[in-house]
Formats: structure tokens, C-alpha cells, sequence
């Protein structure tokens, strides 16, 4: 495997670090909030050859030294735009046991890209390969999502410039991609507007799908009344063959929606449950739920939009929205209110996650957004980027119920979200927003998403704009009660532990399976608030997809049952179970303190939790040191786990 990174930065400039202090409330907001007018959803050149030259490659090559952390650099793109609103499933677990991923990749340096594609990488016992150079397909595409089924047939699905729904598979074991689009009676060869925008979901061996007609803004038509209309397909043998296109799922249609934005909508599958969850602004924000595999659906309405099938300009009156929230802009905004901010409605952001435990309950999340339409002239409608909050609902909580689960950490303790004289950079979503779940076979509920850093600290001075990090947070009680936010973006995580403070850490997704040894994240990091593809278009650079691997044990927490045994899990500190050099190159020595003559067992894990090694089982004395040998080892993270007292204590060792 080779290991290879560019470092793009214009210059890092040295801050004082704050004090940070954890906090879960709703911030205050220290300064106005004003609208900005929503931009539509991103396609651009649909039309470029598949065999345009590339003129502006990227050079990846640039060899550096492993670092400290579970962080892993997979591959890279100029193209930055990962989603237009929700994330993709970009990472699979599969039925091996071995990760995959995809991204929307570019090294073409330019809007343009003729080479976008999806990168893919995976890994091998456990280990990443080298970063991709070109994409899998022989077309260019866009916004790939990942899945794989329980025989290991894998497939990237996202939309080509016909447009259509294009899938690139292979079944297990082959070596080679087959490439086809999904058959449709509204492609345009067929008289209909095309298709854009896919997510995906598998389950055994079914691979559901959604997708939304072509929008008029993007070239395309008014389909069934609705103006990109969500549709539903469904393959049964793994891609081989699609027995359900073009499916208008009841009362997600003309009757509920006028329009719909890309990627405003997330899809998940466990055995016969589906579950599509739609988060536009100007609608309400709905799941649809089938229990048979997709052949009927029922509809829930988890936030309740005040206008139904609102059109821009069409005009509303204060009457008729409901009363204010305490941090509605008309109250931020004081004396300054403008008539858009008194006719602000509280809504999502278009950016979420749904996610299906094992007992078959729907959860879903979004972004908190004010949309407003206070100019009735300019056919179109606005949203306030400086507001936060992250929405959660599940099917206990019954229609029109969801909960704020975190917001913004107020890293100075103040109650107040101070971002000073600074900036936020256009992703177009929630301060704190791009939720994207995954469940393991416990129950347990983990969500990674995006939040912007408070504080001058995390102020990038080149832009002006405030950094933003990928945060998890878990439930162990099926989404009752949440824990505080782990910022992976820390020393003992990331590839460049120095570069913490510089980080721009957007677009994560995670495993939907996640495995008790291992949650599994994969994000688009780069060292500059905003896009260059849309928003801010910053000048095009190179942007790192990194893999992140946390222990649910150990850097999240979680506990889970015990079948036989009375065995406790408690810190390394408990033993004094300490690891020294770490990282290791050859061999390394691992101490530490238990009762005299106590029983003990010291094995090597792999990060996804499973045994490497035993390294020794003895009775112990009240020190102990045991010298390991890692010199055959495949670079990357391992855990060191010891039993004895009826106790079990992981730490990391890190081998280079």
C-alpha cells in the first residue's frame, strides 16, 4: 500500500487557544441573522465527452511519514461538492468484514471536471489500498452512493449526464466494473425530462433506490405536477434486473409537493423495511415507511410545514405561520427586523439522515433552517445560514414531534454563539448540519455530522470564515437521551495532529452497519471554510477523503451486554495499561498493574475489533511488562486488550 498526500496550504497562522468548555443548550446568537437567497442545486456540463482530457491533474504522489491517530487519507478530489444537501451512504461495511467507499472525484482542478467519477477505495484485511487516480466508470458521473449486498455484489449508483440513474457493479470476486443504466419510462430517449440525483440502500439481496426527475431549473420538466419528483426503483437479485422504476410512492406526490431540491431526502433498508425520509424546505419533512420490501408505503409527517405546497412569490401572511420560537430573526433581529425576517418559518435545512434499528424503528435527523419569502418579485426564497440545531425523530414520538439533540458547542462557556467579525462559509445547511447514522446489532444509534467551531480560535484568516469539524454523538436508549459531542477532529485522531485548529471537516458518512469493534466515518477534509465548486467558489485545491475509525468502547462510550460472563469494561487507567513507543516500528513494550498473582490474558485486536494475536496468558503480579513483537504487522491502528479481574481494559498501539 502506498501512502500518499498533498498539503495545500496557502500559509497556517498561529492563534491562542480558548478555553473549551462542552455545552448542549440553544446559543444565543451575538450578532443579526440575515436571509441569503437559496442557490439551486448543482449540474454543470452535463453534457462534456466521456474522453475530455483532463488538463489540470493533480498531482497526488507526494509521500508523507505515518501520524499519530486512527485517521486514514484514502484518496482525494478537486471536485468538492460531495452532496447538494444530505450525504450519501459513502462507506460500507461488508459481509467480509472489509471497508468500501466511494466520492465524487475529480483531478481536473475546475468546475468543469471531465474526469468526475466516483473514487472508490477498500480495504483488505483491514488495510486501505492506494488512492484511486481515475474513476471507475467510463462516463462521467456524479454523487455516487455505495452499497453491497449480503453475497458481496457491490455497486456505486449516482446519475449520468443522459440523465439517468447509472450503476457500475460487480459481483464477489470479480475484477471488473459493468456499467448500465437503470431502465426508465422517463429518460429522455423516452420523452420524459431524465433522472438526477440517486441514494441507495441494500438489504440481503435487494437494492432499493430514489432519485428525483430532472428539475426545469437544470434543463429538465414539470413531471406529474411536481417539479423534480421523488421516484422509487427496486432491484430483488442484487442489480441484475429492476422489477419497480419510475414508482410515485402515495402522498409523497402533486398532492403534498410542487418541487423538490437534489439530495434533499436520505433512504435506508433492513431486511423488508425501507425507509425514505424527504427534508425539503417548503414541505413538510416526511418518512415514508414500506414493511414489504417497497410494495406499499405508509407516510408520517415528522415536522409539520405550516404551507402546504407553497410556491415562491405566491405570498403568506404573519397569520399564517405559528408563533415564534425564541430564537425566530424577527426576535434575533430586534429593532432591525426586516418583513422577511417576521415571515421566517421555522423548517429543515434539506440535509439529513434516516437510519432503521434492529427492531425495525425509523430514525430520522435534519438541520434546523429559517426559510423566508419576503421578496414576492424575484421568484425565489431565502434561508438564514447562522442557525443551528440539529432535529431528531422517531417513530415513538408520533407526527409533528421531533427534538433538538445538539447545537453548536459553546467552546467559552459564554451561552452565546460568538462568532465575532468572522464569516460562514456557504454549505447551505445548519451551523450544525449533514447528519449521517448508522446502528450496530445492540441498537445502539451513532450520528456524525458537521458543526462550525466557535470562537476566533478556529477563524481562518485567508477567508475570513469560521472552520467546521465532524462531531459524533451516540444514544445507548434508542434515541431517548444523547451524549455529548466527540470532536474527531483531535490530536489523538487525526493524521495531522499539529493541525487541529486548521481543519475543514464536511461531508461525513458512516457505516449504516456498524460494528462493535469499530464505528467507521469517512469526510472531505481540507485546510479552507467553503467550496469551490458553488457557495463561496473558492479557487479549486486539492481536498483529502479521509477514513476515521473510533472505538465505541473506548472513544465513545458505549457498553454493551455481557452474555456469560460478569465481565466489566473500565479504562486503561484502571490497569495502568500503558504502551510504549506508540507509535511502534519493531517492538514495544506494554505494562501494567494488577492484584498479586491475579489471572490475566493480553491479546492483539485489529481496529474492527477482531483478534490478531494472543500475546500471553499468565498469572500476574502487581507490575507487570510484556515485550510484543510488531515487526511483521501491517502498518495502521490495533488495540491492546487485557482481561483479568474480571475486567477488561483496551488502549491503542499504533504501528508504523
Amino acid at each position: 500500500m502506498k501512502l500518499t498526500r498533498l498539503l495545500t496550504m496557502v500559509a497556517i497562522f498561529a492563534m491562542a487557544a480558548s478555553t473549551t468548555v462542552f455545552g448542549q443548550s440553544t446559543l444565543k446568537r451575538s450578532s443579526l441573522m440575515k436571509a441569503q437567497p437559496a442557490e439551486r442545486c448543482i449540474e454543470p456540463f452535463l453534457d462534456v465527452p466521456a474522453d475530455a482530457a483532463t488538463a489540470n491533474p493533480v498531482d497526488v504522489q507526494m509521500p508523507v511519514s505515518f501520524r499519530a491517530g486512527s485517521e486514514f487519507p484514502i484518496g482525494v478530489t478537486t471536485y468538492d461538492l460531495q452532496s447538494n444537501n444530505s450525504v450519501d451512504d459513502r462507506i460500507s461495511r461488508g459481509p467480509d468484514g472489509e471497508i468500501y467507499s466511494v466520492w465524487t472525484f475529480s483531478l481536473n482542478g475546475d468546475l468543469s471536471a471531465p474526469d468526475r467519477g466516483s473514487g472508490y477505495n477498500k480495504t483488505t484485511g483491514g488495510v486501505w489500498g492506494d488512492q484511486p487516480s481515475a474513476r471507475i466508470e467510463s462516463i462521467r458521473i456524479g454523487w455516487p452512493s455505495h452499497v453491497i449486498t449480503a453475497s458481496g455484489t457491490e455497486m456505486s449508483i449516482s446519475h449520468a449526464g443522459t440523465p439517468a440513474i447509472h450503476v457500475a457493479r460487480r459481483e464477489a470476486g470479480a475484477s471488473s466494473w459493468e456499467e448500465y443504466d437503470i431502465p426508465s419510462g422517463i429518460l429522455p430517449a423516452n420523452g420524459g425530462p431524465g433522472l438526477l440525483w440517486p441514494r441507495a440502500t441494500a438489504s440481503g439481496e435487494n437494492v432499493h433506490v430514489v432519485a428525483i426527475s430532472q428539475p426545469v431549473g437544470n434543463g429538465g420538466a414539470v413531471y406529474e405536477g411536481v417539479d423534480g419528483h421523488p421516484l422509487y426503483y427496486r432491484s430483488t437479485d442484487g442489480g441484475a434486473t429492476w422489477d419497480k422504476v419510475d414508482v410515485i410512492m402515495p402522498g409523497l406526490d402533486n398532492s403534498s409537493i410542487v418541487a423538490s431540491s437534489g439530495d434533499g431526502y436520505a433512504i435506508d433498508s433492513r431486511g423488508d423495511v425501507v425507509a425514505f425520509a424527504y427534508f425539503d424546505n417548503w414541505s413538510d419533512v416526511t418518512l415514508m415507511k414500506s414493511e414489504d420490501n417497497g410494495e406499499t408505503w405508509t407516510k408520517t409527517i415528522m415536522h409539520d410545514h405550516p404551507l402546504d405546497r407553497y410556491v415562491a412569490d405566491a405570498g403568506y401572511t404573519f397569520d399564517d405561520i405559528p408563533p415564534y420560537p425564541e430564537d425566530h430573526p424577527a426576535i434575533n433581529n430586534g429593532e432591525n427586523a426586516s418583513l422577511a425576517d417576521s415571515l421566517a418559518i421555522l423548517t429543515s435545512d434539506e440535509a439529513g439522515a434516516v437510519i432503521i434499528d434492529p427492531n425495525g424503528m425509523v430514525h430520522a435527523f435534519w438541520g434546523r433552517m429559517y426559510v423566508t419569502d419576503g421578496d414576492l418579485t424575484d421568484g425565489t426564497t431565502s434561508f438564514y445560514p447562522t442557525i443551528s440545531g440539529l432535529m431528531y425523530w422517531n417513530e415513538t414520538f408520533g407526527p409533528d414531534s421531533s427534538r433538538m439533540i445538539v447545537d453548536v458547542l459553546d467552546l467559552n462557556g459564554n451561552d452565546t454563539l460568538d462568532l465575532g467579525t468572522g464569516d460562514i462559509a456557504a454549505y447551505e445547511c445548519s451551523l450544525t448540519g449533514q447528519p449521517n447514522a448508522g446502528v450496530d446489532e445492540f441498537g445502539n444509534i451513532y450520528l456524525a455530522y458537521a458543526s462550525v467551531m466557535e470562537t476566533d480560535r478556529f477563524l481562518n484568516l485567508e477567508d475570513n470564515q469560521y472552520y467546521r469539524h465532524v462531531y459524533v454523538t451516540t444514544s445507548q436508549d434508542g434515541g431517548e437521551t444523547w451524549s455529548a459531542p466527540y470532536d474527531i477532529i483531535n490530536p489523538d485522531v487525526v493524521f495531522e495532529p499539529d493541525l487541529v485548529d486548521f481543519y475543514e471537516a464536511v461531508f461525513p458518512s458512516v457505516t449504516s452497519n456498524v460494528d462493535t469493534g469499530s464505528m467507521d466515518i469517512v469526510y472531505q477534509q481540507d485546510f479552507r471554510p467553503g467550496l469551490a465548486v458553488r457557495g463561496d467558489m473558492d479557487a479549486f485545491e486539492t481536498s483529502f477523503i479521509n477514513h476515521v475509525t473510533l472505538s465505541p468502547r473506548e472513544d465513545l462510550g458505549i457498553v454493551f451486554p455481557t452474555t456469560g460472563t460478569k465481565e466489566e469494561t473500565v479504562q486503561a487507567d484502571y490497569f495502568k495499561l500503558e504502551v510504549q513507543p506508540n507509535p511502534a516500528r519493531n517492538e514495544a513494550l506494554v505494562s501494567f498493574k494488577l492484584e498479586n498473582n491475579a489471572q490475566y490474558s493480553l491479546s492483539l485486536l485489529n481496529i474492527m475489533g477482531q483478534k490478531v494475536a494472543d500475546i500471553e496468558t499468565a498469572n500476574g503480579f502487581s507490575a507487570n511488562q510484556v515485550r510484543i513483537n510488531v515487526g511483521n504487522l501491517n502498518q495502521g491502528v490495533y488495540l491492546l486488550r487485557l482481561q483479568a479481574e474480571d475486567k477488561v481494559a483496551v488502549t491503542k498501539l499504533m504501528v508504523q
